[in-house]
């Protein structure tokens, strides 16, 4: 006995049952008669590839594809009934039924493990039909067009960008600078996502939270402009502002730990106190004012193609500054860079550090201080913006959780970096 071929037959006939099960539940309030096929009609197109695979040389190969052909004719035949009587155009359990007769096929040539995968695969894509057809009805045009986008920068874009290091100080490579674009990009993307998919309002905090996954200052403006309005909680859109700064930390995080995951040994400490200090503080002023209403906020779609390419070139000229300012001012140089571009934007900075003191261009404890100087700084920014734009209330809630979270993480930061 073949046991190697038995033990593959086995996995065909395993990815009919798979697949048939859940053609079968679909279809299982209909008469046996009259569906195109089921759980044994899968199983044996499945083994019947796989029958038809072993029996297959590299110089006969053509009873393999007699046997598609066969099929086709079948599925076709079934098909054209199906059609006549029911007036559904839909072709998709006879495109399964020729996918499952296949991987059947595949398993046995030599991949059953990848077969046993994509029968997985194809059955979460039908088995979700409803979701996905839900889903498509919600989408705006500049969701589609946003989604689209992403997949043409992670799919085209990225893999053609040539990987090696250009420009003066030999500062730029175009491959890393595609990923870091991409990275940002799909944080952005999941965070908007996370947004819309809970409906046109969600609770304040839990937009703010989701908020700060795609622009924690874009969080503060808005929320402390409307901390103007008097009929929303001004406690409430202050601790909705400190959890967006919150939210900043593990954002970096994340970024950080993708490009030189060795920065955070002694970096942790100082994003942790920026995330705690504002939590806690936020949670404490929620105990004090339990009631409060709902409010929404208008977070632009971040994943437009104008803003990915503008990051790109962010990202590109920090790279080379960093190279140009160590070069003739030292680490001095870096914090200037850092604190000035901290102000409106902390990942770009952070990124750009973290990938030249992964190529041994920045020492890694210059660009922990950098970094950090980069945090403080646009925390420090928040807080003021809170202060100006919502007035008394936001000075009293969200200015003075972000100046508790300023303190602690300065204060951890010259205890860990210097």
């Amino acid at each position: 006995m073949n046991e190697p071929l038995i033990y593959r037959l086995a996995i065909a006939l395993g990815i009919g049952l798979i697949v048939g099960l859940e053609r079968g539940w679909k279809t299982r309030d209909q008469h046996a008669g009259q569906r195109l096929a089921g759980v044994r009609t899968f199983s044996l197109a499945a083994l019947l590839g796989g029958v038809l695979a072993a029996i297959a040389t590299p110089d006969r190969y053509v009873v393999l594809a007699a046997g598609a052909l066969v099929i086709g004719a079948l599925v076709l035949a079934g098909y054209l009934i199906s059609v006549r009587e029911t007036r559904d155009f839909g072709m998709t359990t006879e495109l399964a039924l020729l996918t499952t007769f296949s991987l059947g096929a595949v398993a046995v040539l030599g991949a059953p493990f990848e077969a046993v995968a994509a029968a997985v695969v194809m059955s979460l894509l039908l088995g979700f039909k409803s979701e996905f057809h839900s889903a498509i009805e919600k989408l705006e045009r500049h969701e589609l067009i946003a989604t689209l986008q992403l997949l043409a920068i992670a799919i085209v874009l990225v893999p053609l960008l040539p990987d090696r290091q250009l420009g003066p100080w030999q500062a730029l490579n175009p491959r890393v600078i595609g990923l870091l674009v991409l990275l940002i990009a799909g944080l952005s993307y999941l965070g908007y996502f996370a947004v819309r998919l809970l409906g046109p309002r969600v609770g304040l905090l839990l937009t703010a939270v989701l908020g700060g996954l795609t622009s924690s200052t874009a969080v503060t403006v808005a929320y402390a402009r409307r901390a103007r309005l008097a009929n929303t909680s001004h406690a409430l859109l202050g601790v909705g502002i400190a959890l967006a700064a919150a939210t900043m930390a593990p954002r970096l995080a994340v970024e950080i730990a993708t490009v030189n995951r060795a920065l955070l040994a002694d970096l942790w400490p100082t994003l942790a106190a920026v995330a705690v200090v504002p939590a806690l503080g936020g949670i404490v002023v929620l105990l004090r004012h339990a009631r409060g209403g709902d409010a929404t906020i208008e977070l632009e779609n971040p994943l437009q193609l104008k803003t990915a390419l503008v990051f790109g070139v962010l990202l590109s000229v920090l790279f080379v500054a960093s190279e140009g300012l160590q070069h003739w001012l030292g680490e001095t140089g870096l914090y200037a860079m850092a604190a000035i571009t901290g102000i409106a934007d902390v990942d770009a900075v952070a990124i750009a550090l973290a990938e030249s003191a992964a190529r041994g261009s920045v020492a890694p404890e210059a660009a922990q201080r950098a970094i950090a100087l980069a945090i403080l700084v646009n925390t420090a920014t928040k807080a003021v913006l809170a202060a100006v734009l919502g007035g008394g209330p936001m000075l009293r809630t969200a200015t003075a959780l972000l100046g508790s979270a300023l303190a602690a993480g300065g204060t951890v930061a010259v205890l860990t970096l210097t």
